[in-house]
């Protein structure tokens, strides 16, 4: 026989008592024979014994784990009593539900709008470096990095296993043939862009290697967004000729509907075109890029700052022109985020305040329980003169509660309202 089945066994409990019976009659014959009335020689037995119900819940917390039956005891209870009182436990849980479906809603409302939404594979070592400008006053260490110190940032293959640029923010119009043209914000990338972040376009292919080269980066990748907006969610565009700001390009791909990082999701990608120029000293006043990595094998975020802060020092003394003063910041991808759109403030803020509705909604319901308590003051003393203790009398209360604030999480969590994301 199993463990379980032994646990929760109650035929040996109707064993004890019967057996508990036939120890009574046999002391009640015992008196009868020395003389004594029937009625009055079982009530000398039963008063000889003791208290039967506390001799057999004491044998059951022998036989078995002492709690495991009654708290099944106190569940089944508390739902007799929610099911008793229709009008307490509809207020309570409808009360108990409002107040986590609005919580659910803010939070969903906050995921999809204010939190940053990692796209790809392994978020984890993804970092953003950015220039720290000294004169900055809000967020001084999440600049955008010039040219040449991508260019030799890039080469650090010990702290880095994979670096990608991005010249975010620039505005165009995109039409096709006999369409009217549309302002359309895009972004510059490096072919590897996609790769770095471990995303995959939904159609199509991302950008090949040497498509940043003048000449071959007339291509396109975009947005799902805008697929589906402008150009109906036809599977066909792709291999198709749409025109940016006058000149032909050949759509290559479309990402998928969940590739959102905040401000940096354009409304298409295209190949980030470096030419000679931007390598030169003098590049180094242009700081234009927002650079995204990957930590390599082994780095932490801690060892990476310091390799990246020898090499700002190496710069400044390399070229003090441009690089007095200026340093590099090293930040997780959703640190960086936060910190560079200044939605910190934001979340704390939104999370205080959806957390005062569940306590309001909490303590509602703490009411209710308190009002219900001084009803059932007559219920609980009957039950304390019968031998349950004050631990054993807590315990229900409290399941009855747990059993209230699962039903009004359920309806809470499963409501309309709730799933408003």
């Amino acid at each position: 026989m199993s463990f379980l089945s032994r646990l929760f066994r109650r035929r040996r409990y109707d064993d004890l008592s019967v057996s508990i019976q036939e120890h009574i009659a046999e002391r009640a014959d015992e008196l009868v024979s020395e003389g004594m009335l029937r009625a009055e020689a079982e009530q000398r037995a039963r008063r000889e014994f003791g208290n039967v119900g506390l001799v057999e819940q004491r044998s059951r917390e022998v036989w078995q784990w002492p709690s495991a039956e009654s708290v099944l005891a106190d569940i089944r209870f508390a739902l007799r009593q929610l099911i008793k009182s229709p009008g307490f436990t509809l207020t309570a849980v409808a009360t108990l539900a409002l107040g986590i479906a609005v919580n659910a809603t803010m939070f969903s409302m906050v995921s999809a709008f204010l939190m940053p939404h990692i796209p790809g594979r392994d978020t984890q070592d993804m970092v953003v470096v950015s220039s720290v400008n000294p004169d900055a006053q809000m967020t001084p260490d999440t600049n955008p990095v010039s040219a040449p110190n991508y260019f030799a940032w890039k080469s650090n293959t010990q702290v880095f296993s994979a670096m990608s640029a991005d010249d975010a923010y620039r505005t165009g119009s995109l039409s096709r043939v006999g369409e009217q043209p549309e302002s359309v914000s895009y972004s510059a990338v490096a072919p590897n862009y996609f790769a770095v972040f471990g995303v995959a376009p939904a159609l199509g292919r991302a950008f090949l290697a040497g498509e940043d080269q003048p000449g071959h980066d007339h291509v396109l990748i975009l947005s799902h967004g805008l697929w589906e907006r402008r150009f109906g969610s036809d599977p066909s565009i792709v291999g198709r000729t749409v025109r940016l700001n006058r000149e032909d390009y050949v759509v290559a791909g479309v990402m998928p509907n969940d590739f959102h990082l905040l401000a940096f999701t354009p409304q298409l990608w295209t190949p980030l075109t470096l030419t000679a120029a931007d390598h030169a000293a003098a590049a180094r006043n242009n700081r234009f890029l927002y650079i995204f990595a990957r930590l390599a094998p082994g780095v932490t975020l801690k060892q990476a700052r310091a390799q990246m802060s020898i090499a700002a020092k190496q710069a400044q003394k390399d070229f003090p022109a441009t690089e007095q003063r200026w340093g590099v910041s090293v930040r997780s991808l959703r640190d960086f985020l936060i910190y560079n759109f200044n939605i910190g403030t934001a979340l704390a803020v939104m999370m205080c305040i959806v957390g005062f509705v569940l306590l309001i909604a909490c303590a509602n319901v703490a009411g209710l329980l308190l009002t219900r308590a001084v009803g059932r003051q007559k219920e609980l003393a009957i039950r304390m003169s019968l031998g349950a203790s004050r631990a054993r009398v807590v315990r229900q209360l409290l399941t009855e509660g747990v059993v209230i604030a699962l039903v009004g999480g359920g309806v809470g969590c499963s409501s309309p309202t709730s799933e408003f994301v």
